[in-house]
Order: C-alpha cells, then sequence, then structure tokens
C-alpha cells in the first residue's frame, strides 16, 4: 500500500517537472530573440517582424519656447539707469575792470596809468589793485597782472602810449628864465570856455593851472557825456610849446591827454589843453570834469593840486 502511494507521487512530481520544461522552453528562446533584435543595427528589421506605428509620448508633443503660438519669452530685464556724473565746475575769474589809461616817464623811471570807471590808477609792479589783483609787470608791451583768488594771469593790453619826457634839467634851464620857488600851495586850475553855446555849433575849452613852481608835463583825463558833446579836436596848451603831445578819446567820453614841454616852464595860468567840442542836444546843460591829473615840475617832481569844479555851459 505505502509503495503504491509513493510510486504514484513519483509519477505526479515528473509530470509537473515536463511541464514546467516544456513552458520554460518558449520563454527562453523569446528571450534570446529580444537580446538579438536588441543587438541589431540601428533600422534593422526582421523579416518576418510587422510593422509597428510608435506614437511619442504626450510629453515630447509641448510646444516649444518661442514658436508660432506659443508665449512669447520673457523680456530682458533692464539694464540700471546710472547717472551722469555732473561735470565739475572750473572757477573762472572775472571780466578784468581795469583798462590802459596811459604811461608817464619820468627821467629814467616810467609809470603806467590804468583806468577803473573814472578813476585813473598809476601802477607799479608789486602793487596790489583793489586787494584782488597783484601787478606783476608794466612794459610797452602789456601789463601783467595776477588774480589773486585764483592765482590766476590777466593782461591789460596797452593800446596807446601817452609819453611825457622831460627834459634833462642842464639842458633846459638856459632856455627859460629863473622862476619863483614854491611858496607851498596846491596848484589851482580853471576852465576857460563860453557859458552859453548853440547846438551844432563848435566851441573852444580850455583847462588851465596856475602853480609857483616850474611845469615839465601834465599827463591828465577828461570826461564829457557824449550824447550831448561831440568831441572834435584835442589840441596843445600854450605851455607844451616845442614839446610833445599824444592824446586819445575813447567812445565813452574819456579823452586821455599826455602832454610835456620843452624845457619846465612857469606855471603861472599856463594853458594845459584845449578841447574843441560840438554840442548835440539843445536845452540841456553840458558838461567836462577832469577825472585825473599828473602835475610835474622839474626833474619830474610831483606837484600838488586840487581839484577843479567841473565846467557848465548851456546849449540853447
Amino acid at each position: 500500500m505505502m509503495k503504491a502511494q509513493l510510486r504514484k507521487l513519483l509519477l505526479v512530481g515528473a509530470v509537473i517537472a515536463v511541464v514546467a520544461m516544456v513552458a520554460y522552453e518558449p520563454a527562453r528562446e523569446s528571450a534570446k530573440g529580444a537580446v538579438s533584435e536588441a543587438q541589431a543595427p540601428a533600422g534593422a528589421m526582421r523579416a518576418d517582424a510587422a510593422p509597428v506605428l510608435v506614437v511619442p509620448e504626450k510629453r515630447s508633443l509641448g510646444k516649444a519656447s518661442g514658436e508660432l503660438f506659443g508665449a512669447p519669452p520673457a523680456p530682458p530685464p533692464p539694464k540700471p539707469v546710472v547717472a551722469a556724473a555732473p561735470a565739475p565746475v572750473v572757477a573762472v575769474a572775472p571780466p578784468l575792470p581795469y583798462r590802459f589809461a596811459g604811461r608817464v616817464r619820468k627821467g629814467a623811471e616810467e609809470e603806467f596809468l590804468v583806468s577803473k570807471g573814472e578813476l585813473i590808477i598809476p601802477i607799479r609792479p608789486g602793487d596790489v589793485l583793489d586787494d584782488t589783483y597783484r601787478v606783476v609787470a608794466a612794459k610797452a608791451d602789456g601789463i601783467e597782472l595776477v588774480y589773486l583768488p585764483l592765482g590766476t594771469s590777466e593782461r591789460v593790453a596797452v593800446s596807446s602810449v601817452l609819453d611825457v619826457d622831460p627834459p634833462p634839467p642842464a639842458i633846459a634851464a638856459p632856455a627859460r628864465a629863473p622862476v619863483a620857488a614854491s611858496d607851498g600851495k596846491p596848484a589851482q586850475l580853471r576852465w576857460d570856455g563860453p557859458k552859453q553855446v548853440r547846438a551844432g555849433a563848435a566851441f573852444d575849452v580850455a583847462l588851465r593851472v596856475s602853480t609857483a613852481q616850474p611845469l615839465s608835463a601834465a599827463p591828465l583825463q577828461l570826461r564829457y557825456a557824449p550824447a550831448v558833446l561831440e568831441a572834435l579836436a584835442v589840441k596843445p596848451g600854450a605851455f607844451v610849446g616845442e614839446g610833445t603831445f599824444a592824446f586819445r578819446v575813447s567812445p565813452d567820453g574819456a579823452i586821455f591827454v599826455g602832454a610835456s614841454a620843452a624845457a619846465p616852464a612857469p606855471g603861472a595860468d599856463a594853458e594845459l589843453v584845449v578841447v574843441t567840442f560840438r554840442p548835440l542836444k539843445a536845452g540841456t546843460t553840458a558838461e567836462v570834469s577832469m577825472s585825473a591829473l599828473s602835475l610835474q615840475g622839474a626833474a619830474g617832481r610831483a606837484i600838488a593840486h586840487e581839484q577843479p569844479a567841473s565846467f557848465r555851459t548851456a546849449i540853447q
């Protein structure tokens, strides 16, 4: 009985083993074929294989960035705006307030004159004008200044020369009679001209000086209103004689005069300069003033003087 059951179990196990082997062989062959196909070159197809339509995965159908109907790419971020640095402020000296007014020689020395408005200022190298400008050099080709706040150089052009060259006293003394010694009083100046004039009719105005000292030179500046008077001529006074005379008339109504006698002359009522004017406006009063004067005696010595009142004449 036991033997029969054992044989029955063995038979059943054998049958199961055979069935397992039969099922294993097709699977193994199928795997081999799959491996062979995987190792075959790309694009090769088994002759007995049916064509297979490959449908791409859904995610591969997405629109590429920038395609038509696709969302445009985001614009690049704007570059930061950098404000330009302000240009540096360069300090510049103001317009030069001085102009050349004349040059005076006193023997071997030379003195230059500059004007500021109606003021005449004698200058020499080293002088400081208005605490702002230092005179560096004064020469025939120009006056060099330094603007002290900035240390910049400025130049006054010498447009004309009003030289006064008094001759040496040793040569001049025999030509004139001796004059009285100075009485210590300042020289007196006065105008000689008509009190009334007619519009359009020329007239003369003379400037005279009275001094006890001998007179050799008299550089000066006169002023008038160019809208009321027209300067027609500037002539040397009688005291100049055979000496030297130069003048310059500016459009703004200034007359610069340089006058010197051939030798020191008596200064009693000496005529310095004569100016011919034409009055322009009837019913007005014309005025002529002396804004600067440098009286010089023998050997270039300065002579003190009083400032005269302005000359006035009524224009009819």
